[in-house]
């Protein structure tokens, strides 16, 4: 038994190596949507099965967006409520899947005061600079096992990516342990 490993560059007319670009950690937007109901002040991230869900609390605890993100470059409004709360407002205290538990809050909880969150670019330590930046932010959530990251401003909610960059070197060992070492 035979181990065949093809190298575009040894047999391809241009034998010129090509520059490899050099990759970097980032965060970067990967979807976006508009939200109605007021301003957003929490959020709780939950799974169903291959399916991701965002439960959405407005200012007030009047209203609550269910948002699924299982694809985050089109996030979908699945359910937006108004007026949730029977009487004063509601509060999402845990989610779990396709449920929700709901408690009743004072009306009179203080809203979170709007923030603005930049994405940084540290890639060149002596100049950093400014890569995104989002004003008004009145919520912000963290799905870590996706890498995903939530905010919400007046515009709407906005969902981030963090991903870190491939060290060569790392690639260049793993290449080097399935060729020689199987």
């Amino acid at each position: 038994m035979g181990l065949l490993v093809f190298l575009p560059n040894a047999l391809g007319k241009d034998k010129k190596k090509s520059p490899q670009k050099d990759t970097q950690d980032t965060i970067e937007v990967v979807g976006h949507i508009a939200t109605t109901g007021g301003r957003v002040t929490r959020f709780l991230t939950t799974q169903h099965y291959s399916s991701y869900y965002l439960y959405v609390e407005h200012e007030g605890g009047k209203n609550l967006t269910l948002i699924d993100v299982s694809t985050t470059k089109e996030p979908r409004v699945l359910a937006d409520i108004p007026d949730a709360a029977q009487s004063g407002g509601t509060s999402i205290f845990a989610v779990a899947g396709t449920a929700a538990l709901i408690t009743e809050q004072a009306e009179n909880t203080p809203a979170a005061t709007p923030q603005t969150i930049r994405i940084m670019d540290f890639s060149d330590p002596k100049q950093p600079k400014v890569a995104r930046e989002f004003a008004g932010v009145t919520a912000i959530s963290r799905d870590n096992q996706r890498g995903l990251i939530f905010l919400a401003n007046s515009e709407g909610i906005w969902i981030l990516h963090q991903s870190l960059a491939v060290d060569p070197e790392i690639e260049k060992e793993y290449a080097h342990h399935v060729v020689y070492d199987h």
